[in-house]
């Protein structure tokens, strides 16, 4: 079991937005996320999620506007300080391959200062569902492991505010819902989750929020049912769809035929 960071405030984003060639990839964004919010960012390809999340974690992308975790702004915490706020899992799931899973996600727990890393590690690596592989290297292993592995190394970090890009997009359908109920915990413990997502399933069902970028720049924000409803994801995607629920109570978004 991870535990819960003992700091849990809102991240507040107050007209804020990513740029790329010094040109905004979306109109500004104003919004709060109190603990415990899980926030599914989707829209099309091309609209600027990847770009949205390397921003708020000041991860190289740069951004316009103000991006604080409580009264603390992101990108002017020094670098520690801010990996002991913020972690990143990224679409780019390149390592350097000689390292073995252990040390890799031994980094997580190192750039955050956990006071047992080893412990924070082993914890990390059962939780994502990995730890048959800690001594391998990375080098050999498949997207999904690789996928799995960045997982492990985020939640190794600990941090209060996770930012996952596309956690699911490798992954089979038994380790899909694994990362499911792994972001659901996360918020459960108070942190903010904050995920780009193209499985609208997903959004429907792990998320608590969804932000909709669309493309123009425009966004819509608001709880899964009201952001995902047909009109809306026809508008954003030019699909008509239909959300259906099981007798279990999952939503499922299909295309209609």
């Amino acid at each position: 079991m991870i535990p819960a960071p003992q700091t849990l405030l809102p991240l507040t984003l107050t007209d804020f937005g990513a740029v790329r060639g010094s040109v905004a990839l979306s109109d500004p964004l104003t919004l709060t996320l109190t603990p415990g919010t899980v926030l599914g960012i989707v829209g099309p390809n091309g609209v600027g999620k990847s770009s949205l999340l390397g921003a708020i974690a000041h991860s190289g992308v740069a951004s316009y506007g103000s991006a604080a975790f409580g009264d603390e702004e992101i990108s002017k915490a020094p670098a520690r300080r801010r990996a002991q706020l913020v972690s990143l899992m990224a679409q780019d799931h390149g390592a350097p391959g000689e390292l073995r899973v252990r040390e890799l996600v031994g980094v997580g727990a190192w750039a955050s200062g956990r006071e047992d890393p080893a412990e924070a590690v082993d914890s990390a690596l059962a939780r994502a569902g990995v730890a048959h592989l800690a001594d391998r290297r990375y080098s050999v292993l498949s997207g999904g492991q690789r996928q799995l592995v960045q997982l492990a190394r985020v939640l190794a970090q600990n941090t209060p505010l996770v930012v996952l890009d596309e956690p699911t997009s490798a992954l089979d359908l038994s380790h899909q819902r694994a990362v499911e109920q792994i972001m659901r915990g996360l918020g459960n413990q108070g942190r903010i989750v904050i995920a780009a997502i193209h499985d609208l399933s997903l959004a429907l069902n792990a998320c608590t929020r969804v932000l909709l970028l669309e493309p123009g720049g425009t966004s819509h924000n608001g709880t899964p049912h009201e952001v995902l409803g047909p009109d809306r994801v026809f508008a954003a995607y030019g699909v008509r769809t239909t959300i259906h629920t099981t007798p279990q109570g999952r939503r499922i978004l299909a295309a209609d035929d």
